[in-house]
């Protein structure tokens, strides 16, 4: 399995950044050169590349054309009616054009990159953080890197590497439930990030693309990772979970609810949420079940009658036979026996597919 992560290269001085800049400059002007050769002929011949007359190096030139190639392909599985392929603005280089080291002074490491001037790299120094502490010394460090433009600022980005463990045979089973007042709800009826509601209305009090608004929005991403931490993954064999691929897009549909709770709910960030579950479940050797999100937090867990108004806000009260709990702790228990009964069901499949056939006397 393979994590990529981001650091910021801000301790580069200025003639550096110009040096950053130039490169930049001339590499997304070469990698777009090269798309429109694709496009209009499908083909990068080497006697094209060996021609080509700019400030890139051939070593550069064959790394542009690879990452051309790649843009190009995947543009042939996505494309759009009237759109062309497009370089991103990230600059995938290769070992010989990157190379990470570790530091020797007031800096966590330093990072050589190659630049249009031949021969003369710059280096760079940049700091690590408490979450990237760990893949620096427990996972292995991919070659090469990315380097990222985002306004005035400068990024790395390096990928690590670690061998996937083997999904566990022994474990618990547990159903979590996803919400807005409280991050998770787990079918043990632990309730994990009771603030997130505080988080989400925090960034909504700021102003869009503001300084604090962006911090505000890093503040909640680390209340996320942070809190996932907490699931027990290591006395759990699988976790079933809701597949709520369009949350937003169906909230917005749904005009029964309350404006600002809809403005609040575009800061909600399920698909972060679910990315880091699976990420920590992988590196944990937990398997990750997926089950259909339609009327679990509607079902009554005693009597299965599925209605509308057993929920109400955060309490649940069956209007059949007057059960009442947690809203979210019956819906993850509900989450819960569906994901039982899908593995069973599976089970089953398996099961009948490989009896073996009794020959005839």
């Amino acid at each position: 399995m393979k994590r990529s992560l981001k650091f910021s290269l801000k301790f580069a001085n200025i003639e550096k950044q110009k040096s950053l800049g130039k490169l930049f400059i001339e590499y997304r002007k070469i990698v777009n050169l090269f798309l429109l050769e694709l496009f209009s002929k499908n083909n990068l011949s080497e006697n094209y590349l060996k021609s080509l007359d700019c400030q890139l190096s051939y070593r550069y030139k064959q790394c542009a054309k690879r990452q051309a190639s790649k843009i190009f392909k995947s543009w042939c599985r996505n494309k759009k009616k009237g759109e062309k392929p497009i370089f991103d603005g990230s600059m995938i280089l290769d070992e010989r054009f990157i190379e990470v080291q570790k530091g020797k002074n007031s800096f966590d490491y330093w990072v050589k990159i190659a630049t249009l001037d031949k021969g003369k790299p710059i280096i760079v120094p940049f700091r690590s953080y408490n979450y990237a502490n760990d893949y620096f010394t427990k996972w292995k460090l991919d070659k090469g890197g990315r380097l990222v433009k985002n306004a005035n600022s400068w990024f790395l980005i390096l990928t690590f590497e670690k061998e996937t463990l083997a999904k566990k045979e022994t474990g618990k089973i547990i159903g979590i439930d996803i919400g807005v007042k409280k991050l998770i709800v787990d079918s043990n009826g632990k309730e994990y990030g009771k603030d997130i509601e505080k988080l989400m209305d925090k960034i909504q009090r700021k102003q869009q693309n503001s300084k604090a608004f962006k911090r505000a929005l890093k503040e909640r991403d680390y209340y996320i990772n942070k809190t996932v931490k907490e699931l027990p993954l290591k006395e759990t064999k699988t976790i079933v979970m809701e597949n709520i691929g369009d949350i937003k897009r169906n909230t917005k549909k749904e005009k029964r609810l309350r404006k600002e709770f809809r403005s609040k709910f575009q800061r909600w960030t399920y698909p972060k949420l679910m990315c880091r579950i699976r990420q920590l479940a992988e590196a944990n050797g937990v398997h990750c079940l997926l089950i259909s999100p339609a009327y679990t937090s509607q079902t009554c867990l005693k009597c299965g009658f599925v209605h509308k108004l057993n929920r109400n806000g955060e309490i649940f009260e069956c209007r059949n036979c007057g059960y009442a709990a947690d809203a979210d702790w019956n819906a993850s228990l509900n989450i819960l026996n569906l994901g039982i009964a899908q593995q069973a069901m599976v089970a089953g499949s398996m099961k009948i597919n490989n009896v073996d056939k009794c020959p005839l006397n």
